[in-house]
Order: C-alpha cells, then structure tokens, then sequence
C-alpha cells in the first residue's frame, strides 16, 4: 500500500511539472494564446489547435502540439516532447504560430482556419511571455 501511495505521488509530481514545469525552464518556449474577440464566434468546439514551431531558415515543423477542443485563454509550453523529427535538438530560435483549424488536418491552412502569430517573432528556446493573438481569418 505504501509503494502505491509513494508512486500515485510520484505520478502527481510528473504531471503537475508538465503542467506547470514551463516556468522558467530553458529548454522551453511558453506563453498564452488568445482569440481576438472578433474572431470568437467563428471558434467550434471541434477545431484542433496547432501550436507550431519553425526554423527560421525553413524546412518542416520543429515542434507542433495538437490540442483538441481548446478552451481560451489557453497557457502553452513546447519542449523537446513537441520536436517532430527524432534527434533533432529543441534549441535556438524559431516562429511561432498557432492554428485553429477546422479539419483537424495538419497542413496550409484552408478556409475558415483561425490564425496567430508571436509578434516578437523568432522567439528564442528558453523565451517565455511568448503570447498570441489569434486574430487571422482564412
């Protein structure tokens, strides 16, 4: 009984540090997305939110989560867990975006996609504040 107790413990610790773990973490890349009010009608609770992270010079994805039926505002982190192509280190600078999408398919954004970007883009890893506004309309 107490190994279950000691472990169940254990198991509250893990998830509470990927939730809240992001704070000051170096290796990460955290803020909040919001939906410009003008744009909140247009929010279903069937759209998947993309939250990207790309290279500067180009070429796929670095990091992307997916999140189905967000709720905003919505507190983000992307780490290393997030990194699309095995190896591949989660460090240096990238852009960040997030994505409303309707289809739930990853891709270029079709029409009736909701979109944002980091203003103060290429964010740094170890950045946080690194909040977005979605407030584009495809």
């Amino acid at each position: 009984m107490k190994k279950l107790v000691f472990m169940l413990g254990i198991l509250a610790l893990v998830s509470c540090n990927r939730e809240g773990g992001g704070k000051g973490n170096k290796l990460t890349i955290s803020g909040t997305i919001t939906v410009d009010p003008a744009l909140a009608p247009k929010v279903a609770p069937t759209d998947r939110l993309f939250i990207i992270a790309r290279r500067v010079e180009g070429g796929p994805p670095l990091a992307v989560q997916k999140i189905a039926g967000p709720q905003f505002p919505l507190r983000y982190w992307l780490t290393q867990d997030d990194v699309m192509i095995p190896g591949i280190e989660f460090k240096g600078e990238a852009n960040i975006l997030a994505r409303l999408d309707k289809d739930g398919q990853a891709g270029p954004p079709q029409a009736g996609d909701l979109e944002g970007t980091f203003q103060g883009n290429p964010a740094k890893v170890g950045d946080q504040q690194v909040d977005i506004v979605i407030n584009k309309l495809y």
